[in-house]
């Protein structure tokens, strides 16, 4: 799993072109965002694996539903595949916007990733009963870490039946 996201950060190009030819809406994600009263926040994405072929195809597809969201851009507004100026968006900005190049770092996570799962939603007051519902689609895990700085973290995953983006951020 680790090689592949790195061989997309790898290839700005291969990797614009895999986020262009995601069509956000043929596809459902599950989105969750906890937020405490101060700045913690915790924002979850979930989708299911057997609309993928592949786990490239689905990290591209997180992030194409990433960055629309973060933008507020609609989904019913996707530019072409085949548009010029969109993949050199991509390449040339918006994958570095989201994953800066000083703070990625594409390993594996270390320690139990399910305790600080089930801590950091306690921390931003998550309802019990949806992080109950939120363990169940977290069996047999692989996760890797794709950015790491002092006050964020986003871990990228895969169970047995979903791939899931974990944001964990302070912010203002």
């Amino acid at each position: 799993m680790r090689t592949e996201i790195q061989d997309l950060f790898s290839d700005y190009d291969s990797f614009a072109r895999k986020v262009a030819d995601v069509q956000l809406s043929n596809l459902s994600f599950d989105v969750y965002e906890f937020r405490d009263k101060s700045a913690m926040q915790v924002d979850l994405l979930f989708i299911k694996k057997d609309q993928f072929n592949n786990i490239q195809e689905a990290f591209s597809a997180i992030f194409k539903k990433q960055l629309f969201d973060g933008e507020e851009w609609d989904t019913s507004d996707e530019p072409d595949s085949s548009d010029e100026q969109w993949l050199t968006a991509l390449k040339n900005f918006w994958i570095n916007a989201y994953y800066p190049g000083k703070y990625m770092c594409i390993e594996l996570v270390k320690g139990d990733f399910i305790s600080k799962f089930k801590r950091d939603l306690a921390h931003v007051n998550a309802p019990e009963a949806v992080v109950k519902e939120l363990l169940n689609r977290l069996n047999h895990i692989e996760t890797i870490q794709i950015l790491k700085g002092h006050v964020y973290e986003c871990i990228f995953g895969k169970s047995d039946s979903h791939y899931f983006l974990f944001e964990w951020g302070i912010y203002d």
